[in-house]
């Protein structure tokens, strides 16, 4: 329980993390309604693409904590293959549609 304690932790402080980068792409875009600056486009897609680099970095923190701890645990739990092979379909989907 300790262990997935300061797990969930170190997710809240990432989350915290992008939360205040969005929130300053937001004033940015907000104090800029004119667009009048060229060079803005290009920081904010920088920007963009740091709040989504952050988000995949999570989300693979995330999906090793699961798969080291919760999934191994109901894998060994299983009372037969075909519900341990429904686990590990369950996070394969996942890991699928994260790609896309």
């Amino acid at each position: 329980m300790y262990e997935c304690n300061v797990e969930n932790k170190k997710l809240i402080n990432r989350i915290n993390r992008i939360a205040g980068q969005v929130n300053a792409l937001k004033t940015k875009l907000s104090n800029d309604i004119e667009c009048e600056n060229t060079q803005e486009p290009y920081e904010v897609i920088r920007q963009l693409t740091a709040i989504k680099g952050a988000v995949n970095g999570m989300i693979n923190s995330y999906v090793e904590h699961f798969a080291k701890g919760h999934l191994v645990k109901e894998i060994r739990d299983a009372k037969d293959e075909s519900s341990a092979m429904a686990q590990m379909d369950s996070l394969v989907d996942i890991m699928k549609s994260f790609s896309k």
